[in-house]
């Protein structure tokens, strides 16, 4: 397959680069807008978890699986965990139809039903009614993340698409960086404020319909034979395996920030969900001027080799976090598993269009964003046995450990990469 030259690329005006990745900012709206306000829900809804059927029933069917139950736990994994599930349903779904429907369709819908979805959480008055909304929530992200990225793959080719993945990272880190501020604000006046945060998407929404061209290239070979090879060489399944594996984990030890910082923060120090915010701030900030300089680090290290970077850093940081005795030394740690949240994105994007054909590029892309997600999914529900009462270090510990092990084990695969090509595949540039 012959790769493209930027000159046979669909073109994209500077306001439509910009959009682009504000969209992509506002697809991870979903965590940091909702979790300086589980504080409050809990307190909110700990009557209603009690009493409500729909409530009971699903914390006797995770306490079934996972042995946790509580309002706490409840709150955590209806406002965090359910549209983690449901962006990995939806995903490879939002990836199908982006491969044959178009990136630009898919993601007008998608802001749309965001918007809605999103913002819906604040007229919940059960579990239920917030349940419903965070479900259609997750879908509509699966579809705004999938369009957005393929649309990268689409628009930009080699060390052009390494720098926009790049700056792609940077602004979900920035994004979350702001979102985060503006949540934990909001959720000082009450935990419901929070919520119309997700009306930005219908601010977006003109840009995305007025800026940005449809990008999806033409199908593959017309011919019965030709197509079946085509499809067959598309998505190589071993690299996808081990880069879904890789972002999987990934995904999971770094959602561990947003689930279980806030009530570190609040059992250690006693601080407010700003000051969480705020720490948040510190990692995300440092996480958006990694992503930056994405194309620098790939330039000397292959993508096995930057996740034992990335894992690293994290495990590094969270150790940090539990030896520290103040809120303001804490920040160091935060500061040093922001070089690993700022590396994770764009690395796993970069990978997986790596050695994908363009046709197939949004499937490759939702198959990423379902390993993504999954891992947020699993990372409110793992840490959940890490949690020792009167011990908020225990978690971080744990982390700590186990990410020195990742780290050795990823170290020891990128030098097999580096000396035997074990994970190179054939290269799709286009």
């Amino acid at each position: 397959m012959t790769g493209a030259k930027s000159s046979d690329l669909p073109q994209l005006s500077f306001v439509g680069k910009i959009t682009i990745l504000l969209a992509t900012a506002v697809a991870l709206l979903s965590t940091p807008l909702a979790a300086p306000a589980m504080t409050g829900i809990v307190e909110a809804f700990t009557d209603q978890a009690q009493n409500e059927p729909f409530a009971l029933a699903i914390m006797a069917l995770v306490e079934a699986i996972f042995g946790e139950t509580g309002p706490r736990f409840l709150v955590k994994f209806v406002l965090l965990s359910v549209p983690a599930l449901f962006i990995i349903i939806g995903a490879p779904i939002t990836g199908w139809i982006c491969d044959r429907w178009g990136r630009k369709s898919l993601l007008n819908v998608s802001l749309v039903v965001f918007g809605i979805s999103g913002v819906s959480t604040y007229w919940a008055d059960s579990f239920l009614f917030m349940f419903i909304g965070r479900a259609i929530l997750g879908i509509a992200i699966a579809g705004i993340k999938t369009s957005t990225v393929a649309m990268v793959g689409d628009y930009f080719v080699g060390e052009e698409r390494k720098k926009f993945l790049g700056w792609q990272g940077s602004a979900v880190k920035f994004g979350g960086l702001g979102f985060m501020l503006i949540g934990g604000y909001l959720a000082e006046l009450d935990w419901q404020s929070p919520f119309l945060g997700y009306l930005l998407s219908f601010v977006l929404l003109p840009f995305v319909i007025f800026k940005i061209t449809e990008s999806m290239p033409e199908k593959g070979p017309s011919t019965i034979a030709s197509r079946a090879a085509y499809k067959l060489e598309a998505i190589p399944k071993g690299p996808a395996l081990f880069v879904f594996i890789s972002a999987t984990l990934a995904s999971a030890l770094f959602f561990v920030t947003p689930v279980q910082l806030r009530f570190f923060y609040e059992d250690k120090f006693g601080l407010s969900p700003l000051y969480f915010s705020w720490a948040v701030v510190v990692a995300n900030g440092m996480g958006a001027l990694v992503s930056i300089w994405y194309n620098k680090v790939k330039a000397r290290l292959n993508y096995t080799s930057i996740y034992a970077l990335i894992f690293g850093t994290m495990g590094f940081g969270y150790l940090i976090l539990t030896l520290m005795p103040g809120y303001y030394s804490t920040l160091l740690g935060m500061l040093i598993a922001g070089i690993g949240f700022g590396l994770f994105i764009p690395n796993q994007s970069d990978w997986i269009m790596s050695f994908t054909a363009p046709s197939r590029r949004g499937m490759a892309v939702g198959l990423v964003t379902t390993a993504m997600f999954m891992g947020q999914f699993l990372s409110a529900l793992l840490i959940e046995p890490f949690v020792v009462e009167n011990n908020p270090d225990a978690v971080w510990q744990s982390l700590a450990v186990f990410l020195a092990v990742l780290t050795v084990i990823y170290i020891i695969f990128g030098l097999i990469e580096k000396k035997r090509g074990s994970w190179q595949v054939k290269k799709h540039p286009s």
